[in-house]
């Protein structure tokens, strides 16, 4: 038997959380497919040690949870996840998961998405919203020999806690945030710790303090919210610069650029060190990582560098592009993940039988990172060019997920299934690419970058996307009117029961 409702949504991360709140709000049916036990996605999964958010925490809550529970300016992994549960408990969210519940495939037919489980389970909706998130498949390279290594390997994501580190020697490969908060928290700890790094990385020096009682007093005093988020964007300013500097070259750029260079030269006083942790490529190239400490770390007898390529893996640990190996007990790949994987290994099969893996097969690409054309009334959430680059990921959903709202909106009013027609996508992606090549996303091959060499990303400045997602536009889009049968009682009440529950129980 096919369990029937209005709405499917893949993923119960930070996107679907967010998109399930607006669809019980709305009253809407709707059930959130989650592979995992609990909630949380990425944050769910990354557990490994010295892990914490690297934009300012009050950025990265939801407009409708705002918290004052925040312990630090940029708030450990733990708490986000803390959070995320929390607020899928108490806004009941949660009643409308399907945990332990992975979905194999997704196929559209006769104006219905048939979804498949990969425990046999199947379920028909009439829109799909994909909110499978862009953290979530692991990239491990592939190394000579490295099945031969003796000790524990595993990938950063799957940290293994069995672990006494204490004792260890640890090598850490990759140099994005994940093995920079690794390695500067092993380092802190006392833990003989190699940081492998194929190319260096700017790094950005910030201070994390500790959030005062008072200021969480603060925060929960009704009203001062806009106040303290103010006073975090011109603290980010100050801190990081406008965010302009990434979008257009010219003087900006250039200041910003001498400012890593003398912020790692007065960190750095050893001229030999310096030079292996000297990046060549431009800064904004590539997401800059955020520290405290990590060049201090790095400076320490328990702490080594090891700059360039990976010779191979053998027993006994890694060997350089030297040749000189570096005995290991554990090696962590801090190597990021699969940026464009997106709802994979999922099958998805839109009109006329087209797989969207067969659309992308020459590199992945959207309408404004929310849509696929002929994929009818098949969402994404943070898809291919939304700007993960650029803004704190709720905020990123306000836009995208009030755009989704209003095309839902047009699909329950008019019967009718829609997609993005080829010649908006076609115009939006080629202004996209046409704009990248001056920002600093361009300037280098990056995590960003797909197969056809194009780096994934939105080119212009977060007013733009808020501007461009506040109105759907409808000419955008392609209409196909869908089967107007009554839907089954038992789906009527459904609906009914959550339209009932979003007016708090004054209907009866």
């Amino acid at each position: 038997m096919t369990d029937q409702f209005e709405i499917a949504v893949i993923g119960a991360g930070l996107s679907g959380i967010y998109m399930g709140e607006k669809l019980r709000e709305a009253g809407i049916s709707h059930k959130i497919f989650e592979k995992a036990d609990e909630v949380g996605g990425t944050w769910r999964d990354n557990t490994y040690p010295g892990l914490y958010i690297d934009v300012l925490t009050r950025s990265y809550e939801y407009s409708f949870a705002r918290s004052s529970k925040w312990t630090h300016r940029y708030a450990p992994g733990s708490e986000i996840q803390d959070y995320l549960v929390r607020v899928a408990r108490d806004r009941r969210i949660v009643d409308s998961i399907l945990f332990n519940t992975e979905v194999s495939s997704a196929r559209f037919t006769d104006g219905v998405w048939e979804l498949e489980t990969t425990d046999g389970r199947k379920f028909s909706a009439t829109v799909v919203v994909c909110a499978t998130g862009f953290l979530r498949v692991p990239n491990i390279p592939s190394f000579p020999g490295m099945d031969d290594f003796e000790g524990h390997a595993f990938h950063s994501s799957r940290w293994d806690h069995s672990v006494d580190y204490r004792d260890k020697r640890v090598g850490v490969i990759g140099t994005g945030s994940s093995g920079v908060q690794i390695v500067t928290e092993l380092g802190r700890r006392g833990v003989d710790v190699t940081h492998f790094i194929r190319t260096p990385q700017w790094m950005m020096i910030r201070k994390n303090p500790k959030i005062s009682f008072w200021e969480r007093l603060f925060l929960a005093l009704p009203g001062t919210g806009p106040y303290w988020d103010r006073r975090m964007i011109r603290m980010r300013e100050k801190i990081e610069g406008p965010a302009s500097w990434r979008f257009e070259p010219g003087p900006e750029r250039e200041r910003i650029q001498r400012q890593y260079v003398r912020e790692l030269e007065k960190a750095v006083p050893d001229p030999e060190l310096r030079a292996k942790l000297m990046p060549t490529e431009e800064a904004g190239c590539k997401r800059i990582a955020k520290t405290e400490n990590y060049y201090k770390t790095v400076q320490l007898p328990n702490v080594a560098v090891s700059v360039g390529p990976i010779s191979s893996i053998g027993p006994q640990g890694i060997v350089d592009a030297d040749g000189d190996l570096h005995e290991l007990d554990v090696i962590v790949y801090a190597t990021g993940f699969q940026s464009h994987a997106y709802m994979h290994p999922m099958v998805v099969e839109g009109a006329n039988g087209k797989r969207l893996d067969e659309l992308w097969k020459d590199g992945v690409y959207s309408y404004y990172g929310i849509a696929v054309p002929e994929m009818p009334n098949f969402f994404l959430l943070n898809g291919p060019f939304a700007p993960i680059n650029l803004i704190p990921i709720p905020a990123l959903l306000d836009d995208e997920v009030g755009c989704l709202m209003q095309l839902i909106d047009v699909i329950r009013s008019e019967n009718v299934a829609l997609a993005p027609t080829k010649q908006a996508t076609s115009i939006f992606v080629d202004e996209v690419r046409a704009a990248i090549p001056r920002t600093t996303f361009g300037s280098c091959p990056n995590w960003f970058t797909d197969q056809s060499g194009t780096p994934v990303l939105w080119p212009w400045p977060r007013t733009e996307h808020s501007k461009r997602l506040r109105h759907a536009i409808l000419k955008d889009f392609a209409r196909t009117p869908i089967d107007k049968t009554p839907r089954p009682e038992k789906e009527k009440d459904v609906w009914a029961g959550h339209f009932r529950a979003s007016l708090g129980g004054f209907l009866p």
